[in-house]
């Protein structure tokens, strides 16, 4: 049983800690309907899967809680505890479809953010010995409910981090009514790519 097989607190998001589902068949996107918002990130994707509660959460957050799903395996979890997950998600959302722009320059930012996200993967190396989503994959699949309960009250604060070739299908990231030309032209991007905070030397990870 996923996370995110559980109703979402009144009033507020799912809880997004990375977990595995189990599921041999798992659920597939679905275009969203008018007003409907990930209930992890608030994002109005343009496709959304539908979890047992019917509750409607976009790609990355429905990774984070299906480690153990095929694309998930090739991410790698980064501890950023001092932002809110539904934020660190958004903002991966804006670096990976900045990556696939046509425009060399909104690339360019993309790729600093990604790097700037990705190299938090230090922090979980040094705490865990890896920080590869497939291996926490395995590790979640041998224990007990308690005991993943527990590993999982440990990786609080980590985020999916998911290589920027990783989607082919960019319907899986975009909100609604934007593309991949406009959709990171927005003020908080910005922001952030005007930080001196993301133009750090890449490190071996990235």
């Amino acid at each position: 049983m996923s996370v995110f097989d559980a109703p979402a607190p009144a009033g507020g998001l799912l809880p997004l800690v990375p977990d595995i589902s189990g599921e041999d068949d798992p659920p597939r996107p679905v275009p969203m309907t008018a007003g409907q918002a990930c209930c992890g990130c608030s994002t109005h994707a343009q496709r959304l899967w539908q979890g047992p509660h019917a509750l409607p959460v976009c790609t990355l957050c429905w990774l984070t809680g299906h480690l153990d799903s095929p694309t998930a395996l090739h991410g790698h979890l980064a501890w950023l505890p001092d932002a809110p997950a539904a934020d660190l998600i958004n903002l991966q959302r804006r670096a990976l479809i900045a990556l696939r722009s046509g425009d060399r320059a909104t690339r360019r930012d993309g790729r600093r953010v990604w790097n700037w996200l990705s190299r938090h993967a230090r922090e979980v190396v040094n705490m865990w010995g890896t920080a590869r989503a497939s291996e926490f994959a395995r590790a979640m699949q041998r224990l007990s409910p308690a005991r993943r309960k527990a590993m999982q009250h440990r990786l609080e604060g980590c985020v999916l981090i998911l290589p920027p070739d990783v989607f082919d299908d960019l319907t899986l990231l975009l909100p609604e009514g934007r593309t991949a030309e406009n959709a990171v032209q927005t003020p908080c991007w910005q922001t952030y790519t005007r930080s001196d905070l993301y133009a750090k030397p890449p490190h071996p990870l990235d």
